[in-house]
């Protein structure tokens, strides 16, 4: 359910999440809400212009970190003369003076702002823009696939998938070597490695890091790592073990975080539909930045919290097998919401489970063996808790005795 914007001016628009999301990562959905909203309102559809003239501008040159008063006033000159051009130019200007003499300082540092935050830097690699060029694997009979730089895709057998890149350049997977052919470039390449729901995997680099890859997961990550650091992008759920180097930082970097060690033990959740993410830390010390320029810094048995929606984090002390564990095959819960336990195992086992919303306050504690089906899991559970089991179609329906 979405909020009413009908009295939203540009300023309150380029505060907002969701029409900053949809104009920087625009998908069908969200380009049919802002259409529709802008036929049925024309004074929203007028301000919905004007934020829409700010962002291209800042998009233009996102390397300039703060604007000087003459480039701030050029901006804005900019922005009334294209309004000017159009056919409701009178009404427009209007508006636009209106901002001007109440909001222009503000709506531009929040738009700079937010725009770094959401937008990835231009001079770094574009992970977002490599990401979500994927075909994502719409079901679990799908396969691991590995993506080449070249967008060559490679199927990887298996329900726990193992890619090993050795120092001397051979790749094998699941213990074989394989041919990787070889592209001539003067850019540095990225592959990319795509885990359906039900399918585990996981990659060892060539500088002995390895990381698990949970189901649903989307890793980019370097043919070759720099010189003056490791770097790798996520969206989804990974374990590390990172070995050590003290001159090149292992940074994992998310769409709202990014984690910088050295060499250590931790386990980060990032997934794409789900506003809260998580970093557990296992062994030595990792560094959190957030989209809010937030730094934290974690010691071992403590996770960082953060809420997407707020843009607010914490760190507590957890016990660590409760983020972990999944990656030896059981998952462990400590009073965790029946909903969240059954959102897990949907992911392991590519089976839609689910129960109704009335039962979302319920939580339980306990211990799932993963390498058992998901029927006997099922059973395990519904001996802490009192379920009945209804499958239905491709999906399985749980309801809770009371």
């Amino acid at each position: 359910m979405h909020k009413d914007y009908t009295k939203y001016s540009a300023d309150q628009l380029l505060n907002d999440d969701y029409f900053l999301q949809s104009e920087l990562h625009p998908t069908e959905e969200s380009r049919l809400f802002w259409q529709n909203l802008m036929e049925e309102n024309e004074p929203l559809a007028a301000e919905i212009e004007i934020a829409r003239l700010l962002l291209n501008a800042l998009e233009k040159d996102t390397k300039i970190p703060s604007l000087t008063s003459t480039e701030e006033n050029t901006l804005w000159q900019q922005i009334e003369q294209a309004n000017i051009e159009t056919e409701r130019k009178n009404r427009r200007s209007r508006i636009i003076r209106e901002v001007l003499s109440i909001a222009a300082t503000i709506t531009l540092l929040f738009a700079v702002g937010w725009y770094m935050a959401f937008e990835p830097k231009k001079q770094g690699t574009d992970y977002l823009a490599i990401i979500e060029s994927i075909n994502i694997p719409d079901s679990a009979s799908q396969k691991v696939q590995l993506i080449l730089d070249n967008n060559e895709k490679m199927d990887l057998e298996g329900d726990e998938a193992q890619l090993e890149y050795k120092k001397e350049g051979q790749v094998n997977v699941n213990s074989k070597k394989v041919e990787l052919e070889k592209q001539e470039s003067t850019q540095p390449a990225y592959n990319q490695l795509v885990v359906p729901v039900g399918k585990r995997s996981s990659v060892t680099f060539s500088d002995g890091t390895k990381i698990w890859v949970n189901s649903d997961t989307k890793v980019v990550y370097p043919v070759a790592f720099a010189n003056e650091k490791r770097e790798i992008f996520v969206e989804g759920e990974i374990f590390l073990e990172v070995s050590h180097d003290a001159k090149r930082p292992f940074i994992v970097k998310t769409k709202q975080m990014e984690i910088k060690v050295l060499g250590t033990k931790f386990n980060v959740s990032a997934y794409k539909n789900e506003n809260n993410m998580q970093v557990v830390l296992v062994e030595g010390k990792v560094e959190v930045n957030t989209d809010n320029k937030n730094k934290s810094l974690l010691a071992p048995n403590q996770m960082f919290h953060y809420d997407s929606r707020l843009h607010k984090g914490k760190i507590s002390t957890v016990d660590i097998n409760d983020y972990v564990a999944w990656k030896d095959g059981y998952y462990q819960f400590h009073h965790e919401s029946l909903n969240v336990i059954l959102r897990k195992l949907s992911r392991y086992y590519g089976t839609l489970i689910y129960c109704d919303n009335t039962d979302n306050d319920l939580s339980c504690s306990g211990k799932l063996d993963l390498k058992d089906n998901l029927e006997d899991v099922l059973n395990s559970l519904k001996r802490a808790i009192p379920l009945e089991i209804e499958n239905k179609n491709e999906s399985i329906k749980i309801n809770v005795k009371h």
